[in-house]
């Protein structure tokens, strides 16, 4: 075997080698990426749990959201107080799950931002929630965008 011919052996050799190696790389990332977006759900279902669990457990709570979602403005401060960290909890939710579709991690298919628009759309007390804190909102301008844009359309 002259010299030629070996160095190309072991030059396909290491090419197949190579080739192997970005496949392996490839099928890694690709078992990464399912399981981040797993993990992105599971995380997003255990907010939103843990939110309602915190609600449904206190039936006065329950009580003020329920008038709160009908007339913010019939919630004395206390009350205003305890709904407002409500809201701002399911947008901080809903602010985490637009920034793992953005990043490509989240399953697009979970529908937790379009609901939360349309509640916010649909109810006076959220629209006045949201109002009220357009201006000290820290958010994305994406969410802020779609909660004010939606509730000015569905206005009479």
């Amino acid at each position: 075997m002259n010299r030629e011919n070996l160095n190309f052996w072991l030059s396909l050799i290491a090419n197949i080698g190579v080739l192997g190696g970005l496949l392996f790389v490839g099928y890694e990332i690709r078992q990464n990426t399912v399981q981040l977006r797993a993990e992105s759900s599971r995380s997003i279902t255990a907010s939103v749990n843990d939110l309602n669990v915190g609600i449904y457990s206190d039936a006065e709570l329950v009580a003020i959201l329920i008038k709160g979602t009908k007339d913010r403005g019939a919630l004395n401060p206390v009350e205003r107080y305890r709904f407002d960290t409500v809201q701002f909890s399911r947008l901080n939710i809903a602010e985490y799950v637009l920034d793992l579709e953005r990043e490509g991690v989240s399953d697009l298919n979970f529908r937790y931002v379009d609901w939360v628009v349309r509640d916010f759309n649909r109810k006076p007390g959220l629209r006045q929630f949201i109002r009220d804190h357009e201006e000290s909102y820290v958010g994305s301008a994406d969410l802020l965008a779609r909660l004010l844009g939606e509730a000015a359309e569905e206005q009479p």
